[in-house]
């Protein structure tokens, strides 16, 4: 099913699957290493809302992290070793949970910018 022809009511894990499947590598590839130096280069220069860009970085980097890994589980599941099946495992969990926790800190980082410093 790929992103184009999917159901109305496909769930946000549905459609972050079916579009990691019908992804070009090249362009995982450059998910990873722009959300990488984006991040990279927020943390390292510290601009004003630097905490937004190094989230949005880290996050985008962690989809392509997952993204390759799905792909790679998906394809060879049936002739792949146990250990390196483990750790492609292992490397689409952590993804997705510092994918996840990239996600939380972005909305946090976005509301502490909107809301702006309160003084009491």
């Amino acid at each position: 099913m790929t992103p184009e022809v999917m159901k109305p009511d496909v769930s946000l894990a549905e459609f972050l699957h079916a579009r990691a499947l019908v992804t070009a590598p090249t362009r995982l590839v450059i998910d990873v290493l722009g959300g990488a130096l984006v991040a990279g280069a927020a943390i390292w220069t510290r601009p004003p809302g630097w905490a937004v860009l190094a989230s949005a970085g880290l996050c985008l980097s962690m989809y392509g992290v997952w993204a390759v890994s799905e792909r790679r589980l998906q394809a060879g599941s049936s002739d792949m070793p146990a250990f390196v099946e483990f750790v492609w495992l292992v490397a689409r969990s952590s993804a997705a949970l510092l994918g996840l926790a990239s996600l939380g800190a972005l909305l946090f980082s976005l509301l502490a910018l909107a809301l702006g410093r309160w003084i009491s």
